[in-house]
């Protein structure tokens, strides 16, 4: 299968949901694919999830659920990085890889609207169930953008280090995870922890500009 190469930068326009946490060096370790160049560099912060809906990008509309443990120090700075990754596409997958090192592995979404406030997302790699999330975003929306936190990441792939700061901006609610399911063998089982902060961000806009590459 030829896969059409989108070369960097890419903007990104959609929906989504993003969730903050705060984990254990424990859980980071043991249950969340850290990458060998980062083990035992954990250095605390805020960890994430997000799931989303991306509408537009340089290499169409896709499906994303990803995963960052928080920041790891590397080479005297501190970084966050991506250790698992699902999108719905092929040309996500390979140019995530290309372009930024990004390890994104291609699974199976589904949005669904339960009723006019609270949506459902089921992501499902062949017959298992990765992650299913239902949320009912509330309250008035305000301005969002990454310069309020932003992230710094850094990626590693065929020896290469990928390092990307991707900028975004959108409206954002506070919102309510109503419940979450998560297969342990497929994605950090943040089912065990208690979010600090779920936003639902619509619409918003991200760019991911070319990576410098070491």
């Amino acid at each position: 299968m030829t896969v059409e190469h989108f070369p960097a930068p890419w903007e990104l326009e959609g929906k989504g949901y993003i969730l903050i946490y705060k984990f254990n060096p424990v859980f980071v370790r043991k249950y969340c694919w850290v990458p060998d160049f980062l083990r035992g560099r954990f250095a605390g912060g805020f960890g994430s999830v997000m799931v989303v809906d991306y509408e537009t990008s340089d290499a169409g509309p896709y499906g994303e659920l990803l995963f960052m443990p928080g920041k790891f120090e590397h080479r005297g700075g501190k970084f966050d990085t991506i250790t698992k990754i699902y999108v719905s596409t092929m040309e996500s997958v390979v140019n995530g890889i290309r372009n930024w090192g990004i390890p994104k592995e291609q699974a199976d979404f589904r949005f669904r609207e339960i009723d006019d406030n609270t949506e459902r997302i089921t992501v499902r790699s062949g017959e298992d169930i990765v992650g299913d999330f239902v949320f009912t975003p509330y309250g008035l929306p305000f301005p969002l953008n990454t310069s309020l936190m932003p992230f710094h990441l850094v990626q590693e792939y065929e020896g290469k280090y990928f390092y990307t700061d991707f900028r975004g901006k959108g409206m954002a609610r506070l919102s309510k995870l109503e419940s979450i399911e998560i297969n342990e063998r497929m994605f950090p089982d943040v089912s065990l922890f208690k979010p600090i902060l779920v936003l639902k961000i619509e619409p918003f806009s991200i760019e991911f500009p070319v990576a410098e590459i070491e």
